[in-house]
């Protein structure tokens, strides 16, 4: 497939096969049963995965070359922390950080598992007019799912930043998805999950994962016995619907995990907490689709030949009030039947805003096809919600609304529902809406100078329970919330000045380049750890930004590629692209 960058990115996966080994994209459904619950990176119906699940890595020493301050590499330390702090999943990372490793260059070797920038397209995913920005490369043996080697490989042509650039490639944000990749998930049909394949420039929603992602780890690597889980069969017509889309909402709103249904039919949706579950099955037809799938190792074949349907006890019911799955953790409740509604022109493919604060109000717009066929417009969320929505008018390719979020509305990914009442003719945007707190807010620091040891006060507003600090490269513990963060400058590093960031848990951050001078004790004129400085006054501070409204385009393409020894693995993985035209 033909990518070109057009300044907005789809993040996918690449395969590539090579015998006797293979590669293939696992996405966030699935382990070693014979559904896709998520999408995951299979050869057949078995899911990828290591078998040690704690994996090395290490990030190649001339890291990202248009940044001289260290936060190239914690940006990928922080995407790979994202997974591993997952606390329902046992997958693991160990840096090598030792001379030799950083510097070796064999990225292909099974034993080293790299992160590094192809600047001269030595790897050959990066040729001429290639939209790719990242692609993770994954070797397994096609008879266990068994992963043998994964490396990520940024493109050296494209600009990156790691303080919100709205020109550039949020580093982390790259990474964090591509670490999916690199544990064998494929990409997710989840709108707002890390796993999407779907980013912009200057977007730094992938930085946070989302319950979707969340449930892949969680049964792929699980800790102390698998989820909960929801598995049935979507037919029409008494015939088995391939490679549908079938999630499962929690009573909050919540996109908690989905699935692609195999070729009978049957579908797993696993990783579930206990709880109460709306599910619903929807084609493959945009904003993802086939194409954005690593589907050659899989085999599985996409059916978008029905319509947007809902599970009821008597196969089906009603988007307006649909009846829930209940599920116990550590079971499978048995759903039976989802008996599909006929194929319509109704979809939806985008929206104007996708993500608004608390306390807010705006004029929604939701665009697609056939929507003048639709009467309703509903957005779910938990029970007494603040969020409502009123005065809709309805077209044949949008639906626009007044939306109106009190101060009480749960941050949290939404989905956006449009159906005939009468009719139950559907279509649904999951996990396309945001409910996001604002984005921190750096004022300044005290003291902005000192030697390593030192206490320092970050001033500033909306800094969350669990934020980090990173300073300059490194990512360091911090305390406090609200209008104040409290960190200690770490050792080991030169004398300098160093960038600050803070970053609350969703991945918003605010950052102030230069922002501490640290010396050593010899070359200090006091002890600087406890003299009283005069907050440093932020120069520029980066807020992290809501990804553009536009429509998205992936970043990269599911492509298939020859070549390897006989006795190699071959390469699959994830990517970012710009804007795919077909091949």
């Amino acid at each position: 497939m033909a990518i070109r960058d057009h300044g907005c990115q789809l993040v996918s996966k690449r395969f590539v096969h090579r015998a006797p080994v293979l590669a293939v994209l696992f996405a966030l459904f699935g382990l070693s049963w014979s559904s896709y619950a998520w999408v995951s990176l299979q050869a057949g119906s078995l899911p990828f995965f290591w078998q040690n699940s704690t994996v090395n890595f290490v990030i190649h020493e001339t890291a990202h070359p248009g940044t001289s301050d260290g936060s190239d590499e914690a940006a990928i330390r922080v995407g790979f922390e994202a997974w591993k702090k997952i606390p329902s999943s046992r997958i693991d990372f160990i840096e090598l950080t030792d001379a030799t490793s950083r510097s070796r260059t064999d990225w292909r070797s099974d034993d080293l598992h790299t992160v590094m920038w192809d600047m001269d397209n030595e790897s050959g995913f990066f040729g001429a007019g290639s939209g790719l920005v990242a692609i993770t490369p994954v070797d397994f043996n096609p008879t266990t799912g068994q992963i043998i080697d994964a490396d990520i490989l940024f493109n050296g042509t494209k600009q990156f930043s790691t303080d919100g650039n709205s020109g550039k490639f949020d580093i982390q944000s790259i990474a964090t998805h591509e670490v999916g990749h690199f544990i064998g998930l494929d990409h997710s049909a989840v709108i707002g999950a890390t796993m999407n394949p779907f980013a912009n420039t200057g977007d730094t929603r992938l930085r946070s994962l989302e319950p979707d992602d969340v449930a892949a780890a969680a049964s792929i690597y699980p800790i102390g016995g698998q989820p909960g889980a929801i598995q049935g069969f979507l037919k029409i017509n008494g015939k088995a619907v391939s490679g549908a889309h079938v999630v499962a909402e929690d009573v909050n709103g919540f996109p908690a995990s989905a699935t692609l249904t195999d070729a009978t039919g049957f579908f797993q949706i696993r990783g579930l907490d206990q709880g109460s579950y709306v599910v619903y099955a929807e084609p493959l037809d945009g904003p993802v689709t086939n194409a954005n799938f690593s589907l050659h190792t899989s085999g599985l074949t996409i059916d978008t030949g029905f319509g947007t349907t809902f599970w009821g006890s008597g196969g089906r019911s009603s988007p307006a009030n649909p009846e829930t799955v209940n599920v116990t953790f550590g079971t499978t409740t048995d759903a039976g039947t989802i008996d599909a509604l006929a194929k319509t022109n109704m979809n939806l493919t985008s929206i104007s805003a996708n993500a608004i604060a608390p306390n807010s109000e705006l004029m929604l717009s939701v665009f697609g096809s056939s929507l003048n066929d639709a009467d309703t417009i509903v957005i779910p969320g938990p029970p007494g919600d603040a969020l409502f929505v009123s005065n809709p008018t309805f077209n044949s390719s949008s639906v626009r609304a007044e939306l109106s979020v009190g101060p009480s509305a749960l941050p949290q990914l939404r989905s956006v529902r449009i159906f005939n009442a009468t009719t139950l003719a559907c279509a649904v945007l999951t996990g396309g809406f945001e409910i996001r707190n604002p984005a921190p807010a750096m004022e300044g620091l005290s003291p902005s100078e000192g030697i390593a040891g030192s206490e320092v006060t970050i001033s500033g507003q909306n800094f969350e329970p669990g934020a980090r600090v990173v300073f300059g490269g490194t990512v360091v513990n911090a305390s406090g919330l609200n209008n104040e963060v409290r960190f200690t400058v770490p050792s080991g590093l030169t004398d300098g000045t160093y960038s600050v960031a803070v970053e609350n848990p969703d991945g918003q951050f605010a950052k102030i380049n230069g922002a501490f001078t640290l010396s050593s004790p010899a070359a200090s004129s006091g002890d600087s750890s406890s003299a009283a400085q005069d907050p440093v006054v932020a120069p520029s501070v980066a807020p992290s930004q809501s990804s553009p409204t536009t429509n998205s385009a992936p970043v990269s393409a599911p492509a298939t590629a020859t070549g390897g020894s006989s006795g190699g693995g071959g390469g699959g993985g994830g990517g970012c692209a710009i804007g795919a035209e077909g091949t």
